[in-house]
């Protein structure tokens, strides 16, 4: 696990869209999309292929590019 994830606050607002508050950029939005191109989760360090389904944050942060797993939001939302 990352280590910018240390401590964070997970919320389910409804299917599909979580808040995660974190320590790195504060509470965003996510939702799910499908990747246009290789990415890594940001927490989990794994490989996600492009066309495979993540989650991306919704506001136009730093982290704008940045995509989590879904397992890591099903396991802990």
């Amino acid at each position: 696990m990352s280590h910018y994830y240390l401590s964070y606050s997970l919320k389910t607002l409804g299917e599909g869209l979580y808040s995660l508050e974190h320590v790195r950029w504060g509470r965003q939005w996510w939702t799910e999309c499908k990747v246009r191109k290789v990415h890594v989760c940001v927490i989990t360090g794994k490989a996600i292929k492009k066309g495979e389904q993540a989650y991306r944050p919704i506001t136009n942060g730093g982290n704008r590019y940045e995509r989590i797993v879904p397992e890591f939001f099903e396991a802990n939302g």
